[in-house]
């Protein structure tokens, strides 16, 4: 039997990256999944492309938005009548020195990365409650635990979300909801790769990105979502509150 077998799954940010990696493994084993995105058309092309994988839909909304929010947990529970898993893996990244960080920077950072996982929660856990069980990953970072230079806002972000995490998941396991957080290193998303693409030297900023963990290589989105669906199936029943860091050695330096 698949591991998430007739589990029925939202992840949030789940067009693309680790999110779009993390609903094909979930697909592939054997998951009800709905995605969410802001944007419709990448929605579209991710559900096009997730399809052949097995029961996918999607919900426009922007995880910031209360009302988006709600509408996200109520679309998937009217779909599929539960709601199993919440994956929290909308996000957005900042580097700008503090100096040199503006105030709409700061706020879309928190609002995206914090309040993100806020609204989600609140609306996933009355539902999961009224189940009897259920099971939250929220998406941290290895920038979560250790600082790097020049990202006061994502650093301050992700070290929310572990706590946020944390205290959500000392409240709720009375209830049979488990929750915990993935702390991904240096990963291969669009964001990432545009960054070569769009750099003087492509070859050197690929060589950067690679030199940054003792691993020397950056992470396949689905070396990520391997470790998702380790905290969302049974496999991790005595993980509650727990940060499963997967960072190629980074934060052991």
């Amino acid at each position: 039997m698949a591991r998430l077998d007739g589990k029925v799954a939202l992840i949030t940010g789940g067009a693309s990256g680790i999110g779009k990696a993390t609903a094909q493994l979930f697909l592939e084993e054997g998951a009800l999944v709905v995605i969410s995105d802001f944007n419709p058309d990448t929605l579209q092309s991710a559900l096009d492309e997730l399809a052949p994988f097995g029961p996918v839909s999607g919900v426009t909304g922007d995880v910031r938005s209360m009302t988006d929010a709600a509408e996200m947990v109520s679309a998937t529970v009217k779909r599929h009548g539960a709601l199993d898993i919440l994956v929290c893996n909308a996000g957005i990244t900042s580097v700008a020195p503090i100096e040199t960080l503006e105030e709409d920077e700061w706020n879309r950072v928190i609002e995206t990365n914090v309040r993100g996982m806020y609204t989600l929660v609140k609306h996933a856990v009355p539902q999961m409650k009224a189940q009897g069980h259920g099971n939250i990953v929220t998406l941290g970072s290895e920038m979560g635990i250790v600082a790097v230079p020049e990202s006061p806002a994502y650093n301050a972000s992700k070290g929310a979300v572990i706590m946020f995490t944390k205290s959500i998941a000392i409240d709720l396991i009375r209830y049979n909801i488990r929750v915990n957080s993935l702390c991904p290193g240096i990963t291969r998303t669009p964001l990432l790769q545009a960054e070569v693409d769009n750099s003087i030297d492509p070859a050197k900023t690929a060589a950067e990105q690679a030199s940054w963990a003792p691993i020397m290589r950056v992470a396949d989105p689905r070396e990520i979502a391997h470790g998702a669906l380790w905290l969302a199936s049974d496999d991790s029943s005595f993980a509650v509150g727990s940060c499963l860091v997967l960072d190629g050695g980074f934060t052991a330096q």
